[in-house]
């Protein structure tokens, strides 16, 4: 299975955005649509055999969603998603990996965030794989921010972990 990685605009190319993968990640619509507003969106998709577009023809060839924005002081990395049937192969790494590279070209010496639940396993082991530790405990964050319960694997979703990057700086190479 050959799967590509393409940057889209998410004001322009709006039929491309995988809203089922947006919403698995993050459930309030209003929230990311919110946030899409003023960010970069970049998504793996499943090559066609014979289709050499740099981009898919539609939004459910989509396997994988990362959506992230710079701020003055930070990144923040606000979305990672991948499809059912395509997880554990890779492909959340490597859409980390051509995100935390675009910031690095930005701006290198600026942290990158990722907030997640403090239940999401698989995806705490792939942030802190991807260099990325735990830097605050926001007890009740689902509870009190997200009008309908959040549950993973049968438990409420309750508490959100931050998690950093330090920015690479020449001092970060001595």
């Amino acid at each position: 299975m050959n799967y590509l990685i393409s940057e889209i605009d998410p004001q322009k190319q709006t039929e491309l955005l995988p809203w089922p993968l947006l919403l698995d990640a993050d459930p309030d619509r209003k929230l990311v649509a919110g946030y899409l507003l003023r960010s970069r969106v970049l998504i793996a998709w499943e090559q066609v055999s014979g289709n050499d577009d740099p981009l898919p023809q539609s939004a459910e060839s989509v396997i994988g969603v990362t959506v992230f924005e710079e701020r003055t002081a930070e990144f923040e990395i606000l979305n990672v998603a991948v499809k059912t049937g395509w997880q554990n192969q890779g492909i959340g790494g490597q859409l980390l990996d051509r995100c935390l590279e675009l910031t690095t070209i930005r701006d290198s010496g600026k942290p990158v965030l990722i907030k997640t639940g403090d239940l999401t396993s698989p995806a705490l082991a792939l942030y802190q794989k991807k260099g990325f530790r735990q830097i605050a405990l926001v007890e009740d964050y689902f509870v009190e921010h997200y009008p309908e319960p959040i549950y993973e694997n049968g438990i409420r979703l309750r508490n959100q972990v931050i998690l950093q990057r330090d920015g690479f700086t020449e001092a970060s190479l001595d």
